[in-house]
This record gives C-alpha cells, structure tokens and sequence, in this order.
C-alpha cells in the first residue's frame, strides 16, 4: 500500500468502482488453532459478556479496482486481535467500514468510550464498525454497511444521509483491520444529529463534537485522533 502520510497506517486510494467478491475460505483450521481461538474467546466472554460471535468479512487481496475475501467468524478476528501472532495461521485482514460525516455546520467526531474493546478513548469520524452479515445474501454492500453503522451509533435515519463510493483503504498495524473509507452527507444540522445520537442509547462514543473547516489542520495533528479519520480529512472532497 502507498501513503499519503508518514506512520505505520498504510493508505490506498481506491477507485468509485471498486467492487467487493466474496470467495470462499481458504482452508479449515486445525483443532490446536480451534481450541486456543476459542480459549481466548471465552476469556474475552467473561471481561465482556455483552460480546457476540457473528458472522464478519476478512479480506484476501485488496487492488484499488477489487477487493476479494471471506466470511469468517468474529470470535477468530478476536483471537487474533488479542494474539497477533496467530496471524500467521488464521490470516484474517477484518474488513470494515468508516464514514466522515459533513454537516452544514461541518464534521462530527465521535470520542470513543474508554471501556471500548479497541480504541478506548481515541477520536474518529463516526460512524464505522465491522463489515457484519446483515441479510441471508453473502454479498457485500459497503453503503448499506455505513448507513446501518449511522443508525445504530448515532440514531441516524438512512434517509437523512448521502453517501459516496469508496474512497481509501486504511490497515491498522498490529490488527491488520482495513478500512474502507467513504464520505457522507447530511441536511440535518449538527445539533439535530448530536439529539440523535443522544436519543439512540449507544454508548460506543461518550461525546460528539462539530469540527468546523478553520480547525481541521489542528485536529489533523492530535495524536489521539485515529489515522483513518486523519486520512479522511486530508483527502476530502471539496465543498
């Protein structure tokens, strides 16, 4: 992957088009690697009892026209995430989605709770989450994705929300999560979504902000504001 910034977050431009194929997984896992997943899965069960094994999406190869993968369960993403070491025999790269959400006011970021499994107290443009099997289908809908994401994390109706084809690619170090990153849009004013979110419940962020035009060269340089968002920022489209 190329960069757009210095650091250990690679970035790769993607084109409108790129389109996401679904293969099969490439092998079963041995019964060692079965029992340690599922050792630390139940570890993870017991600090976190609201934790749930679904079905996510990891992917394979990744060009800026295509990317292809697999489902595969979130209990082994856990695993790994927890153990990187065991990359080299479940190779998962999770797949997930972040959006960058305009206002008429500007941008929303979103702190996220310091009891967070990942990225405790760290900022990024909300809403993102894991690539999850929403419907029967095994396709991929990266839109559909980021608009359930708007609605679950911050009580956003899809209707109220424009989104763009995808745009970069992010991998995390160390978890190898990639994401996808895409733009978004809303007529509703900052204060309307901040009510939203309120009214929601979710707990994943314990505080929005409106990050206006004139102070993002500053956000851009915080060090607790996540890479991807930073990216985000950086390669905006003009308004």
């Amino acid at each position: 992957m190329s960069t757009l910034f210095p650091g250990l977050w690679p970035v790769l431009p993607l084109l409108p088009a790129c389109d996401i194929k679904v293969t099969q997984p490439p092998g079963t896992l041995s019964p060692e690697i079965q029992t340690e997943a599922s050792h630390i899965w139940a570890k993870a069960c017991e600090a976190r009892p609201e934790l749930f094994n679904g079905c996510v999406f990891s992917a394979d190869h990744v060009s800026r026209t295509c990317i292809t993968g697999h489902w595969t369960e979130y209990r082994l993403v856990l695993a790994q995430m927890k153990k990187p070491s065991l990359f080299s025999k479940l190779k998962l790269n999770p797949l997930a989605v972040t959006g960058l959400l305009r206002t008429p006011q500007g941008y929303v970021l979103g702190r996220r709770h310091p009891s967070s499994v990942y990225q405790g107290n760290f900022w990024q443009s909300p809403p993102a989450g894991s690539i999850e099997k929403r419907e029967a289908s095994d396709a991929v809908n990266l839109k559909e994705q980021l608009l359930a994401e708007a609605e679950e994390e911050l009580g956003l109706p899809p209707d109220s929300i424009e989104v763009s084809s995808p745009r970069l690619i992010v991998r995390h170090p160390g978890t190898r999560i990639l994401d996808v990153c895409l733009y978004m849009t809303t007529h509703l004013t900052f204060d309307a979504v901040e009510t939203c979110w309120k009214q929601s419940g979710n707990t994943e962020y314990d505080q929005l902000i409106l990050l206006t035009d004139q102070h993002i060269a500053q956000w851009a340089k915080r060090p607790d504001l996540l890479p991807t968002s930073k990216a985000l920022l950086n390669c905006r489209p003009a308004v």
